[in-house]
């Protein structure tokens, strides 16, 4: 059964972005309370956001090298895609961030979907809650984790 977990993530997207490369490597490394994950996906709100994120993750946690590839770039198989509005993961993946406010299209291919929640106290807020409405009406039972 697809599991549905938001994390708090900071007060804007630089912050989440940031938070996402830290969750993804606990994900690659099964480190703390996260289930090991072979492959993760994430969901970026934007390309320029998407090519922000490339950047970071060979940057942030220092200590882990997190090999990637943006989700068009489809002749290499990394095991850390990042996609954006007009992309499409292809092949199953363990996990998916998504730093978008919004519900992704599918959730089919996933074991685990973890939802960064921007705590910007406004409209990025207001549309996690709105996230967390959909999961529940599509029979999720999300959880909220409120660090990592």
């Amino acid at each position: 059964m697809l599991e549905a977990k938001f994390i708090a993530s900071g007060s804007s997207f630089e912050e989440a972005l940031k938070f996402s490369c830290r969750l993804t490597a606990k994900l690659l490394l099964g480190e703390g309370s996260f289930k090991r994950s072979k492959k993760v996906d994430i969901y970026c709100d934007n390309l320029k956001h998407a090519e922000k994120l490339d950047k970071l993750l060979w940057e942030i946690p220092k200590e882990v090298l997190l090999p990637h590839q943006l989700a068009h770039k489809q002749d290499i198989d990394e095991p850390i895609r990042i996609g954006y509005p007009g992309t499409k993961f292809s092949n199953k993946s363990d996990s998916l961030i998504n730093i978008s406010p919004e519900m992704p299209n599918s959730l089919d291919d996933y074991e685990t979907y973890y939802q960064l929640v921007i705590m910007d106290g406004a409209e990025l807020r207001e549309k996690a809650a709105i996230t967390w409405s959909q999961c529940k009406k599509v029979g999720l039972t999300p959880e909220f984790l409120d660090q990592i």
